[in-house]
């Protein structure tokens, strides 16, 4: 189940990262920042288990994809299959 953590209002940095080649694609750092305010909100429950990862210092991991990724997936399909590839 997702952590009632998105409406907390704690200093937090967010790193948005490739959940294929896990490339650090953005970084937010704000000492009155909530998830509310990123729209995390308006997901579903199961996307949020699967694209946001707390750590206990209070960050959080987004893990969504980059261009680099979409590119090859659209070029190979069959890398849908596959966790992590290379490219």
């Amino acid at each position: 189940m997702f952590k009632q953590y998105q409406t907390r209002r704690v200093p937090m940095r967010v790193h948005y990262k490739c959940k294929h080649c896990l490339s650090t694609i953005a970084q937010l750092n704000h000492e009155r920042l909530n998830l509310d305010q990123l729209g995390f909100n308006h997901l579903p429950s199961d996307q949020k288990e699967v694209m946001v990862k707390q750590h206990q210092s209070g960050d959080v991991d987004v893990l969504v994809i980059c261009e680099s990724c979409e590119s090859a997936l659209y070029k190979f399909p069959v890398y849908h299959e596959l966790d992590h590839f290379i490219h």
